[in-house]
């Protein structure tokens, strides 16, 4: 019959503690919570809640009533007091006197006696979070055998409710990180620049842990060089790769073992190979990862404290390597952009020479066309530039399926050499149409680049506005270059005699707007 009253009793206490802590949305709010349940429903003279600090050793006494309460922050290192003992232990531990107890710290300094009682916080999983005690030591009180109902059922209520907050949090930690990664990797897909993807990167990592700056390190000229920085970090510190230049074999950043992998340091002072002027400017923690995109050596991403040590947590090395690893894949993909791009220009300059060679144009015809196409193109507030350049060097692509006979004929073409020749918009549009790289402004360039402004070009007659713009623009740049060029049936004109022209079929042939541009950028405007 007791121990049926007995558990009725722990069952309603747990009830009633649960009740009190499930509203609660922040460690905090259950800790003082605790201690101030405790103390009401007791007669001990204080209660105290330890939290426990796996990463640093120490338990934390993080909330007190009684005569304990200034006592908050005060920290006991592993092994030091008997809440050691409870927190290891299974059971709840009582001292009828903890002043006999050798084991036993009292926070005022003195033993005193005092009867104890202490009970581990546990989640729901029984990992250590805690210990809940009370004590009567240095006043009037004692502890009753029914009030352990009530010490144990809050901090069995304790472990669960701080359990669901600890997951809760790390679902939000999850998310941001999840979201950050996100915007991360949308702002590399549109970075075209490898410093200023390195700048979002850090960004991005800085928001994440718990260092004041980061850093893209690059191996120049024989030594390790920062290219960016980020963050906060003292005035002096970046001038100092000046002045003290790291070499492969010295310091963290020439350390053998980074490119295998990453390097973590709690104190830099205290690294073996630190090299003191960066001891002596404050950098104190440090996380490094090397960045090999495609396999090759690039740089180190790095991240730092100054003045105050950041200890080493899994999930911050995790994030720095999605980080890197992110980085890494759009490094990659800009190189072979560039690749790809390098290829493509030489693919188009070697064109270029093929329908010169041809006696097509004069040397260096389609290079000084696109050049000055996409000066006009910006002037004019074109947007796809790159399609206008395009369109340039592809311009007369089609006129290579024309004969020779036609193609170098010094005098007029008949009625049917005019006819095939006028075939050569469609037939460049043919063959380039398949390409997936070439933007529709390049094939607009292609196929209307010989229509005029009153509608009598080819192939289609379009009049006006109703001809693409950047096939204006380009029209306007190939006939003002064509004048200035000595052909098989012309002679080269003077600048004057083609900036005249230009005027003369300014809302003719050509786009009068264009024309207007052309001959501003060109140095005579009106």
């Amino acid at each position: 019959m007791a121990s049926g009253r007995a558990e009725l009793g722990r069952l309603r206490a747990l009830a009633q503690a649960w009740r009190l802590l499930a509203p609660l949305e922040r460690p905090e709010e259950v800790y003082h919570q605790v201690v101030a349940t405790a103390k009401a429903h007791t007669r001990a003279v204080s209660t105290l809640f330890f939290r426990y600090l796996p990463e640093e050793e120490a338990l934390v006494l993080v909330a007190a009533e009684g005569m304990a309460r200034d006592m908050v922050g005060f920290r006991l290192g592993r092994g030091r007091g008997v809440s050691w003992q409870v927190l290891q232990g299974r059971e709840p531990l009582f001292l009828a006197d903890a002043s006999r107890e050798p084991r036993a710290v009292f926070l005022s300094g003195q033993p005193c006696p005092g009867a104890y009682l202490g009970v581990a916080v546990r989640d729901p999983e029984g990992r250590p979070l805690g210990v809940l005690s009370m004590d009567t030591a240095g006043g009037v009180g004692e502890i009753l055998p029914e009030e352990g109902f009530w010490i144990q059922a809050l901090a069995e209520a304790a472990g669960v409710v701080l359990a669901r907050i600890a997951a809760l949090e790390q679902a939000r930690k999850e998310a941001a990180r999840a979201r950050a990664l996100l915007e991360l990797s949308l702002a590399l897909e549109g970075a075209r620049e490898p410093f200023s993807m390195a700048r979002e990167a850090l960004e991005t990592l800085l928001r994440l842990t718990p260092y004041h700056g980061g850093a893209l390190y690059l191996l120049r000229s024989g030594t390790v060089r920062p290219a960016v920085f980020c963050g906060r970090y003292p005035p002096g510190f970046p001038g100092l790769y000046q002045e003290h230049p790291i070499r492969p074999g010295e310091g963290l950043l020439g350390h053998p073992r980074l490119w295998q992998g990453p390097v973590y340091v709690e104190d830099y002072a205290r690294f073996p190979g630190a090299l003191r002027p960066y001891a002596e400017s404050g950098l104190t923690s440090a996380l490094l990862v090397p960045l090999r995109p495609g396999g090759r050596r690039f740089g180190v991403l790095a991240l730092g404290s100054f003045g105050e040590r950041v200890p080493y947590h899994p999930e911050d090395l995790t994030v720095l390597r999605l980080v890197a690893g992110r980085l890494e894949e759009a490094l990659e993909r800009l190189f072979h952009l560039r690749a790809l791009r390098a290829t493509r220009e030489a693919a188009l300059k070697a064109l270029a020479r093929v329908l010169e060679y041809r006696d097509l144009e004069t040397r260096g015809h389609t290079e000084r066309v696109a050049e000055l196409s996409l000066r006009l193109g910006m002037v004019l507030g074109f947007p796809d530039l790159e399609g206008l350049r395009l369109g340039a060097y592809f311009h007369d692509l089609g006129k290579l399926a024309l004969p020779d006979e036609i193609l170098r004929k010094p005098a007029a073409l008949s009625t049917g050499e005019w006819r095939a020749v006028k075939t050569h918009p469609e037939v460049g549009l043919e063959i380039l149409k398949s390409l997936p790289f070439l933007p529709r402004a390049a094939l607009n360039v292609v196929l209307y680049h010989h229509e005029r402004w009153d509608g009598s070009g080819y192939p289609r007659g379009l009049r006006g506005e109703e001809i693409p713009l950047e096939a204006r623009i380009f029209a306007v740049v190939d006939v003002y270059d064509a004048l200035l060029s000595e052909r098989p049936y012309k002679r080269a004109w003077t600048r004057e005699e083609a900036k005249r022209e230009l005027r003369d079929q300014a809302g003719r042939g050509l786009d009068p707007k264009a024309v207007e541009a052309l001959l501003d950028l060109i140095g005579e405007g009106g």
